[in-house]
């Protein structure tokens, strides 16, 4: 047996860079652990071929996005991935998936950059340099027909002889012995035809990708991510099964139910872009028709001037399988636009094409119609509205639920809930390495133990004790119910919104913007956060010289040479050199530290570091460095490159150029306006009596974040401060280009010095998680840059916990003394 090798470092790269979610990033270590005790512990032979089980919504493509970044940058990397889809849709989606420049790319954050190659383009020039290129990671993209079924149009050309190939495109493959097979949907065409093929290509991975693999397929299955879980963590939206209790059955009833619900979540969802600066996003139902005949006679319903007071004319999509190809192109293409706040559909009718493959986050609604809501329910065909349209909840109700209609009274949906659970009760899998006490490493399959929650309840389930605190209120719920909550929400979304600008009487927030480094930077010295290494080094150097020259007598002993310490001493004369020019010896010595870039911010902080070095050897620091001026830059060149290496994989850097603004962005909102400071929170209210804020109002996504704000306005020491809003302050915090604000900004002025504060608060069980340590090092980066620049004063970062809050008693400076 051999020993394992997995690239953990290069792991941790993928999963910062891509911005992966923690299910997407264990499902990629998951595949690179027991690859490696395929190959390298038990010695098996190609193909390893496994399963990843993981959400409609949570992210699939995430996963071979970090696969690719995985095996093209181990030290022996693959070169030849192919991406097999059960159908042009989702070949199609997959193609912009890794095309650069595309809305949905995300090639922007993967190192390897994958040469895109299809059906359309194989045979090209381009295409057959970028294969021959062993130094270029190629991806394949095709149906599975394109490749199992050579009589088909598209399989008798990569069947049929190319000269430029000296064979088929089929047997080109076959022969490449790194290929990399990952199968999307891989549950679609499973089977015997499938296996041949895999047979034939040989390749050296087999990674399935699916969120309902087939029962006879469990023992391939590497990692599973639940429907359920998916929805506890809060990574896809809550699903509500919604019914009425009267006898109304027709479909007149039925899509109104529907439309009233989508007007509702329209009024919440444009008010909250309004509020937080956001592009517009535009709620939409997707109504399930049985067959064609019944999709048009919706459609007819919809579209007329008859119904709703002709409020849905011109904004349905009917889409089915029967459409010509001019019908079906203007389809598909409405359909890769909706998510556009231009584009006029609201309403799609779908027969059957949309269960895999069609990824548009703004479903709010899907609407079944006379189909059994068992029927509606496959997680295909409900994931086609869990995705989240803002990224993730944002506490209003209206627009964190999927609320389904269904087809039965709400009586009978009561009964059938139990099995509708079952449907989507799974225990989580994952991979795992672990070192034995013997020091041996082992790769180990777990199955979770807990059981899982189910997903749909009732308010009676509640009050049994089978509340689930983490999922909205009641997701079996009676439509009159449902529809007087969504009117609620949107009554106080459609109030006029109050606009606060910033108060005339309040100093200005002078704001540096800084802009993520393009290009490939190695490193930035700004990424060095943690400044007592060098503290140390300076103390290890304050050790006072020897002030007698060591002189040696040479001896004659048998024809040899041998050196004698002398008896007698001779003092050396001294020669102190002046301190400043020591100093510049040890910027100079960080300068020419490998990696390091001979510009502006960089000298600052060089500067930063020698201080830090001098200050730590004492009021005799020019005797020491006098004397061992060498060994300390030799010394700290040392100690800079050891710490720039440690971070060049994973770091963020930003450009010297820093601009100053005031934050001056009016701030609007139609929540409730409390005039004074009370001890209870309320999220949906916006609080006054602030002594120091820059705005007449604020408001607040937790109770601990309102507690700062009021230690910090309480504060004699705080000039002003601000609660920040999206795009205030916002911090690229990985490669992929994703930003996120502080919560607050506070300036403090104490003994005449002027300081900023971004303040972070999260909770506790978030504190330590991937996301959270990224935009702390990110924010970290971005206040050392602000600060090497000398144009906007000094600039800090405090992340507090949940019991940093409450252990500091509402007093900011206990906060300054406690913060993570």
């Amino acid at each position: 047996m051999g020993e394992p090798n997995v690239d953990t470092n290069l792991l941790s790269e993928i999963t910062h860079r891509l911005g992966l979610r923690p299910p997407n990033a264990g499902a990629v270590e998951s595949v690179a652990n027991l690859t490696s005790r395929h190959f390298d512990i038990e010695g098996k032979q190609a193909p390893y071929e496994c399963i990843v089980d993981s959400a409609t919504g949570v992210g699939k493509t995430y996963v071979m996005a970090g696969l690719i970044e995985y095996f093209a940058g181990r030290d022996t990397p693959a070169r030849n991935f192919l991406l097999l889809a059960p159908g042009r849709t989702i070949r199609d989606k997959s193609v912009n998936n890794f095309t650069p420049g595309h809305r949905k790319s995300l090639t922007a954050a993967m190192k390897s950059r994958p040469v895109v190659i299809t059906a359309d383009n194989f045979k090209s020039a381009s295409s057959k340099a970028a294969m021959e290129d062993s130094t270029k990671t190629k991806l394949y993209i095709f149906t599975i027909h394109a490749l199992n079924s050579p009589r088909s149009e598209e399989g008798r050309q990569t069947h049929e002889f190319q000269e430029v190939l000296n064979g088929s495109f089929y047997n080109w493959l076959a022969t490449r012995d790194d290929l990399v097979v990952l199968a999307d949907e891989h549950h679609c065409y499973r089977g015997p035809k499938f296996s041949k093929t895999i047979k034939e290509l040989n390749p050296e991975v087999v990674v399935g990708v699916t969120a309902t693999p087939e029962d006879d397929d469990d023992d391939l299955v590497v990692y599973r991510y639940p429907l359920a879980k998916a929805i506890a963590d809060q990574f896809v939206k809550t699903p509500v099964l919604v019914a009425r209790k009267d006898d109304r059955t027709d479909d007149h009833t039925k899509l109104l139910d529907g439309v009233t619900l989508l007007k509702y979540k329209e009024q919440v969802a444009h008010a909250y872009c309004e509020e937080n600066d956001l592009p517009k996003v535009n709620p939409v139902m997707l109504v399930i028709a049985q067959n064609i005949a019944e999709a048009e006679a919706f459609r007819d319903i919809l579209d007329s001037e008859a119904f709703d007071g002709g409020a849905w004319v011109g904004k349905t999509l009917l889409v089915h399988s029967t459409l010509s190809t001019d019908e079906r192109e203007k389809a598909l293409a409405a359909l890769d636009d909706v998510e556009n706040p231009e584009s006029p559909v609201r309403i799609i009718i779908s027969v059957g094409m949309l269960k895999e493959g069609w990824d548009v986050k703004t479903v709010y609604v899907i609407a079944s119609m006379r189909a059994s809501v068992s029927k509606v329910l496959t997680e295909q065909t409900l994931g086609r509205g869990m995705r989240l349209p803002f990224g993730k909840y944002t506490g209003i109700q209206m627009l964190d639920t999927l609320e389904v209609l269904a087809h039965e009274r709400y009586e009978e949906l009561l009964k059938k809930r139990e099995s509708l659970n079952e449907k989507f009760i799974d225990h989580a899998v994952w991979v795992e390495a672990h070192t034995t006490p013997s020091g041996e490493t082992v790769i180990e399959k777990h199955t979770s133990d807990e059981a899982p929650a189910p997903i749909f309840t009732t308010d009676e389930d509640d009050a049994a004790g089978d509340e689930r605190p983490d999922l909205h209120p009641t997701p079996v719920a009676d439509f009159e119910a449902v529809k007087d909550a969504a009117a609620a929400e949107a009554e106080k979304a459609q109030t006029e919104p109050q606009v606060h600008e910033p108060l005339a009487d309040r100093e200005a927030i002078q704001v540096p913007y800084v802009v993520r480094t393009p290009k490939n930077v190695v490193v930035s010295l700004a990424q060095i956060h943690d400044k007592s290494g060098f503290t140390a080094l300076g103390k290890s150097l304050a050790v006072q010289a020897d002030e007698e020259f060591k002189r040696t007598l040479l001896k004659s002993s048998g024809g040899k040479i041998t050196g004698v310490a002398a008896k007698d001493h001779v003092k050396a004369a001294r020669r102190d050199i002046p301190l400043e020019e020591l100093r510049k010896s040890l910027i100079s010595a960080v300068m020419a530290s490998p990696g390091v870039q001979q510009r502006g911010t960089q000298f600052a902080a060089a500067e930063d570091i020698a201080d830090t070095v001098i200050e730590a050897m004492g009021g005799n620091a020019v005797d020491y460095l006098s004397a061992y001026i060498e060994t300390a830059k030799r010394r700290l060149t040392e100690k800079v490159t050891a710490q720039l290496k440690s971070i060049e994989k994973d770091g963020i850097t930003f450009d010297d150029d820093v601009k100053l603004e005031a934050l001056s962005k009016a701030r609007k909102t139609t929540r409730f306006h409390q005039p004074e400071q009370v001890e209870n929170f309320e999220k949906n209210t916006a609080y006054d009596g602030w002594k120091r804020n820059l705005y007449e109002y604020a408001w607040f996504d937790s109770a601990p974040e309102y507690t700062v704000a009021k230690a910090v306005d309480a504060a004699e020491s705080v000039v002003v401060w601000a609660r920040l809003h999206i795009n205030d302050i916002p911090i690229t915090w990985n490669t992929a280009g994703q930003n996120y604000n502080p919560d607050l900004v506070v300036v403090e002025e104490v003994n005449g010095e002027r300081a900023h504060w971004l303040v972070e608060v999260k909770a506790n069980k978030d504190l330590e998680s991937v996301d959270v340590v990224a935009k702390r090092e990110a924010a970290l980066t971005w206040a050392n840059t602000v600060n090497y620049s000398r144009k906007a004063g000094k600039w800090k970062y405090m992340l507090l916990s949940e019991n940093d809050v409450k252990d500091a008693h509402g007093n900011w400076q206990k906060m300054k003394a406690l913060h993570s």
